[in-house]
């Protein structure tokens, strides 16, 4: 029988019976008991409980990053990053310098450009063809539904530089009609197939990559869509099941996109969700992400009066994917950033209903939720939804988004605090690889509303800032919340499991920049050190 006891700390549980305590008592991956360093030392100071000295250290509830993309996250930490570059002269640089080091032919692959934050604006193919001539080419832009590509790739792929627009998806062209490189949403899928797969192994070290970072992060449990990355649901199996084989103890749930969920369906293996790992939400996306212009808005783009953007799917095709989940008594889960999107969702869950003992046990998800029209949010409030936001996404997207939108747009955009004003539950997540996997600047995001470093700015749509608690909610009973496991998380209660996010300073303090420079110093799951800062 495992038994801990957690002394001298500054507890923050959450709970309004006892808001706050010094001490926790642990057993077998529950929380028994809290109190007074003094009482509880009294009572259980015996040899057979571990002490752990928190030495004032500041404790929560194990945080949840309740939308990101684990293995996504592994790729990122293991692959090309211009998450940080501003000039596109300095990512090719960058790019030349690895076409030097590999083979002709192997494919050079990099995340997280964006031509709003990068001088002289996306890479182009000739551009590319210039840099790496002999090796297929594709980097992948912050939002994920953009690539660029070069002529190489679009050979790999089975193209021509005169090939016309997929069905699902778009080419970007130039003044003479030719494919200039960029290729948006589904448009990537024949060069995504042209990739050589990924051996077991590779993915396996992203998925350790991945939660060894996330438990650095004092993240306990995550929310996560990986089949893709993956390849297959027998394949993610394999590898989260590795994971604990490894001793990387991090909760996960998963949502299964939705062309794999008949696999996950036929696959001859126990349904139960342990807690460690889950299956949850089958998967859907409703449209794309405002960089492309591709998120589809009910009113047209700013910047570009002929566009909406782009719905994935047609009301027919979304109301058959929720009516399969529906019969198999899954939840969905859809990627939902612009209102048009949003508002196709709530059309199919209003005139969809389970069968008698069909009705999904967990919530239904809306993810991102950026432009939410206020006519949208008592449709909400009355079906069982929860919505996953990013609050990230305010630091990176403005000013830049503003053009895209509108002003008149500004008021039901990013709008966090609508939401929880109208009593909709919440979760927080970062949506890595897309943003950076720390909570704290979530939480920084969330309360401030600006970049991290521009201190002087009142902050985009100040009226929709949250307070430090319900940012702080947000990763914590949200991410409960989110999953319907409110009795099993989300705060620091006896008879919840026993996950703990521990850092050196106050997350509830009254200056928000001071989470810039907080670091995580411990991470409790299920009782047991899952991570711990070195001194």
């Amino acid at each position: 029988m495992e038994k801990r006891l957690f002394i001298r700390g500054n507890v923050t549980t959450l709970d309004r019976e006892t808001p706050c305590v010094e001490a926790i008592y642990t057993e077998n991956g529950f929380i028994k008991a809290l109190g007074t360093t003094a009482e509880l030392t009294i009572q259980l100071g015996r040899s057979d409980v571990e002490k752990i000295d928190l030495e004032q250290k500041y404790v929560y509830p194990g945080f949840t990053d309740n939308h990101l993309h684990l293995l996504g996250h592994g790729i990122r930490l293991s692959h090309l990053d211009f998450a940080k570059e501003t000039s596109k002269h300095r990512l090719m640089a960058i790019l030349q310098k690895k076409a030097k080091t590999m083979p002709p032919g192997q494919w050079i692959l990099g995340l997280n450009w964006d031509e709003n934050r990068m001088e002289g604006g996306p890479p182009l193919r000739e551009e590319l063809d210039r840099i790496a001539p002999n090796h297929p080419v594709m980097l992948t832009r912050t939002c994920h539904h953009v690539q660029a590509v070069n002529t190489c790739a679009i050979t790999a792929a089975g193209l021509t530089i005169d090939a016309p627009d997929p069905i699902e998806g778009a080419y970007g062209r130039d003044g003479m009609g030719l494919l200039n490189g960029l290729i948006y949403e589904n448009a990537s899928q024949p060069f995504r197939q042209a990739i050589p797969a990924n051996s077991f192994a590779e993915k396996r070290n992203w998925a350790l990559l991945a939660a060894k970072d996330v438990l650095a992060h004092g993240i306990t449990s995550v929310h996560t869509e990986d089949v893709r990355e993956a390849g297959s649901v027998a394949e993610l199996l394999k590898i989260y099941h590795g994971l604990l084989e490894e001793g990387m103890y991090l909760r996960s749930h998963h949502l299964i996109y939705h062309p794999y969920v008949d696999e996950w369906l036929n696959m001859e293996v126990p349904k139960g969700n342990t807690e460690w790992f889950q299956i949850g939400a089958m998967k859907i996306f409703a449209d794309g992400s405002f960089g492309g212009r591709t998120a589809w808005l009910s009113t047209p783009y700013a910047d570009d009066q002929t566009n909406y953007g782009l719905p994935t799917h047609s009301h027919e095709e979304m109301t058959q994917w929720v009516k399969k989940a529906y019969h198999h008594g899954m939840p969905v889960a859809v990627h939902a950033i612009g209102d048009g999107a949003a508002e196709q969702f709530l059309d199919v869950l209003e005139a969809v209903t389970p069968a008698p003992g069909r009705v999904p046990l967990l919530p239904n998800r809306l993810i991102h939720a950026q432009v939410l029209h206020p006519s949208l949010l008592p449709r909400i409030q009355r079906l069982p939804v929860v919505v996953d936001i990013q609050p990230r996404f305010v630091a990176s997207d403005f000013p830049w988004v503003i053009k895209r939108l509108g002003e008149e747009r500004l008021p039901f955009s990013y709008a966090w605090k609508s939401l929880l004003s109208a009593g909709i539950p919440c979760g927080g997540g970062s949506d890595a690889p897309i943003e950076p996997i720390n909570p704290l600047l979530g939480i920084h995001a969330a309360i401030t509303r600006r970049d991290p470093y521009d201190v002087n700015h009142p902050g985009w749509i100040p009226e929709q800032k949250l307070t430090a608690l319900e940012a702080l909610q947000l990763f914590t009973w949200g991410g409960a919340v989110s999953i319907g496991e409110q009795k099993e998380r989300g705060s620091i209660t006896p008879g919840k499991w026993a996950d703990l996010s521990i850092f050196d300073q106050d997350l509830l303090g009254p200056d928000p920049d001071r989470l810039l420079h907080t670091q995580a110093m411990m991470t409790v799951v299920n009782g047991r050190i899952a991570w711990q800062r070195e001194a």
